[in-house]
């Protein structure tokens, strides 16, 4: 090691240790001849995929934990709709809760200042309550199964009238790699351009017990290959932040290998964040969320008891709004460890067919960026 090569590490340590503030609360980088800095905690939202890029030769690793929560009085398009009218359209149960959560695991790398990629791997659970709402179903049908075709199990997989039965089906979920190119970085704007692949590696043959599909929305994958590109614009201003993206997910098949197909889905976000204290970031957002309905049909045995087994019942328009906090923890260097929570409501729903709608959602983020 040469002398001056000791001086310099010794005059970089100094100069540190006499800057806690970018130390510990700045990542620093330097786009041609002008520094960024960028405060750890002005990140946006827990809930956001494709949001950020990273510097040449950073790795990041991050766990994320999303629930959503749907249940209450079942609606046609943006109105509520009573059971009778449900019975009446040839169901003889419906929704009355359902909860999905979903684990994702983020492990980004850039290989120069340019290029950030990505892999994603989800497992997914989704657990349904049904309510009996057929005054002639008094427990005798619920070993049926309705079969593709015909409507002889009406009952079906149906709980007996007033009555509730949960099930729940679980299991990876498929894959998301990405690869996001920048388009600008400085201080007041950011810009990048995002292309992901939907890999199909969650099932999409889950049965019930009696041998029959789940409902639809309850298999763990999409069974398709799908595309998903994205653009992403965000800036910085003193301790304000804000964010636009644009997505959407264009199923590439027609059908999987179950017999069926989910619909295209667009979503446009919005966001802004404020650094409330050195560690702290809280951050606002909205989103406006549109998906197709199911296309094709299942190829194997399944019900037709409840709207959740019928395609049509799928998909629809949602307006969010969330809300939701970034810490970066004490500890880590300059790019410390963060944790992000999101918790948001429905505005305005507006569902295909008949559906229970959503109630509210969540986000929990935990990240850790390495140079």
């Amino acid at each position: 090691m040469t002398t001056a090569f000791r001086a310099g590490s010794a005059l970089l340590a100094i100069t540190l240790c006499s800057q806690p503030a970018i130390a510990q609360d700045e990542a620093v980088t330097i786009e041609g001849d002008e520094i960024v800095v960028t405060p750890v905690s002005l990140h946006p939202a827990a809930g956001l995929m494709n949001e950020h890029t990273h510097d040449g030769g950073e790795v990041m690793i991050g766990l994320r934990y999303a629930r959503t929560r749907s249940g209450g009085t079942n609606v046609r398009g943006t109105k509520e709709i009573s059971d009778a009218e449900i019975l009446a359209a040839g169901y003889a149960s419906r929704t009355s809760s359902m909860t999905m959560e979903m684990v994702m695991l983020d492990l980004m790398y850039a290989p120069d200042d340019r290029l950030t990629l990505m892999v994603m791997p989800h497992w997914m659970r989704h657990e349904m309550t049904m309510l009996g709402i057929d005054p002639a179903n008094t427990g005798g049908g619920m070993h049926g199964g309705g079969m593709h075709g015909g409507m002889a199990g009406h009952h079906g997989h149906s709980p007996a009238f007033g009555e509730t039965m949960t099930h729940a089906a679980e299991g990876f979920s498929d894959t998301l790699v990405s690869a996001s190119y920048r388009l600008a970085h400085s201080p007041a704007l950011k810009a990048h351009a995002t292309l992901g692949v939907w890999v199909p590696t969650g099932r999409v043959d889950l049965q019930n017990h009696d041998g029959t599909f789940v409902h639809y929305g309850m298999q763990p994958g999409s069974g398709s290959w799908d595309l998903e590109p994205s653009l992403t614009v965000s800036g910085q201003s003193g301790e304000m932040g804000w964010g636009l993206q644009a997505s959407y997910r264009w199923r590439l098949e027609e059908e999987n290998a179950s017999g069926f197909a989910f619909g295209d889905r667009f979503a446009l976000r919005g966001w802004a964040s404020w650094r409330a204290a050195r560690d702290v970031s809280l951050t606002g957002r909205l989103s406006f969320e549109s998906e197709g309905p199911v296309t094709g049909h299942y190829n194997g045995p399944h019900n037709h008891s409840a709207p959740a087994d019928r395609q049509a019942n799928y998909g629809g328009e949602r307006i969010y709004a969330d809300i939701g906090i970034n810490y970066a923890l004490p500890f880590g260097g300059p790019d410390r460890p963060q944790i992000g929570l999101e918790a948001g409501v429905p505005l305005y729903q507006d569902l295909n067919g008949i559906q229970a709608p959503d109630q509210w959602r969540m986000a929990l983020s935990l990240t850790k960026a390495f140079r």
